[in-house]
């Protein structure tokens, strides 16, 4: 039962603030990280609306770990995981100023940026990484919905 919740919880994060036409500060490049986000900004908001364009730009299998992997017993977090295509939910886009989760983009280099996504409270989070390929900008990692920090 527990699962099925956690599942429509996440689903519901994602589906919150689809809400395209309604610019907000969250969609707008930080101006202070020192590179030029632009080219990734306007990537990002096609992935999360197009879902061909985000299948076309994720590398298979994905490395990162599963939702809920601490409270799973049946994943064994010293094992890679690996996201498949024909298992992957459609990531959507979350209006950052009208949800409970906030967002910080690291950008690491001009090609490498990380992304860490956590609920206000700060007991659930994910993780996902992107880089700029050949064919431009690609999920490369991804940690789904997880419990962070100690348990209580």
């Amino acid at each position: 039962m527990f699962r099925i919740l956690f599942v429509f919880f996440c689903v519901g994060i994602f589906a919150c603030g689809n809400n395209e036409n309604a610019p907000s500060s969250s969609q707008t490049p930080p101006t202070n990280s020192g590179y030029d986000l632009t080219e990734f900004y306007d990537f990002y908001q096609k992935f999360h609306r197009d879902s061909l364009f985000q299948m076309a730009h994720i590398t298979w299998p994905l490395e990162g770990l599963p939702n809920h992997a601490g409270m799973d017993s049946t994943v064994n977090r010293s094992e890679t995981y690996y996201w498949e295509k024909e298992d992957w939910t459609m990531h959507q886009p979350i209006d950052f100023e009208m949800s409970e989760f906030r967002r910080e983009l690291t950008p690491i280099s001009e090609d490498l940026i990380f992304e860490n996504i956590t609920h206000k409270s700060g007991h659930y989070g994910m993780i996902r990484r992107w880089a700029k390929l050949s064919d431009g900008w690609n999920l490369i990692y991804y940690v789904g919905m997880n419990r962070i920090g100690k348990e209580e």
